[in-house]
Formats: structure tokens, sequence, C-alpha cells
């Protein structure tokens, strides 16, 4: 077992985190948005998921 499978379902939940935040950001809910963002991006550190790391690292910078 490799990749993604080896984490079970917490790839697909931290999508769900970054996905939430970047819904929450666009509604100008931050709190919550900044709640699900920092979620994501601990998971995804937690995985060694870089690409997604990236990425959810890049969507606190984007607040108005």
């Amino acid at each position: 077992m490799g990749g993604d499978a080896a984490f079970g379902m917490r790839p697909l939940v931290a999508h769900c985190h970054l996905g939430l935040g970047k819904l929450y950001r666009r509604t100008g809910q931050h709190e919550q948005a900044l709640e699900h963002l920092t979620t994501a991006t601990r998971m995804y550190r937690e995985m060694g998921m870089m690409y997604w790391l990236e990425q959810a690292e890049k969507e606190p910078g984007q607040f108005a």
C-alpha cells in the first residue's frame, strides 16, 4: 500500500478543509476560513503532501 492509500481518508478530509476554507474566505467569513485552512495545512504537512501543503499555504494570503 502506498501513496494516499496509506493515510486512509485523511487526504480527503484535508481536501474538504481546504475547500471549506476557500469557500469561507470568498464569503467574507475570515475566522472560519482561517480555522479550516490551518487544519488543512497541518494535515497536509503531517502526511507529507507537499503540493497540497503549498496550495493551502497560499490561501490565507488572499484575504482582503
